[in-house]
């Protein structure tokens, strides 16, 4: 990796943010008690899940209403 690069550039190079995010994002609604999912299924909410908590649901809702007209 091009580390002074990187940096320069404000780009996260380490794990810890990676693993924080993956903990924050994926595991808190995957792995509730008894929680089943197929592939399709767990990347379909690991979309909304992102969507949602960078704060643009509102893309969501109106995706939502487009579709239903």
């Amino acid at each position: 990796m091009q580390y002074p690069t990187y940096i320069l550039q404000d780009y996260m190079i380490g794990s810890g943010a990676i693993e924080t995010a993956h903990k924050t994002v994926i595991q808190r609604r995957m792995k509730l008690s008894g929680q089943r999912w197929s592939l399709k299924g767990a990347k379909n909410m690991f979309n909304l899940r992102c969507v949602a908590l960078s704060g643009h649901w509102d893309w969501v809702e109106q995706h939502c209403r487009k579709a239903a007209a």
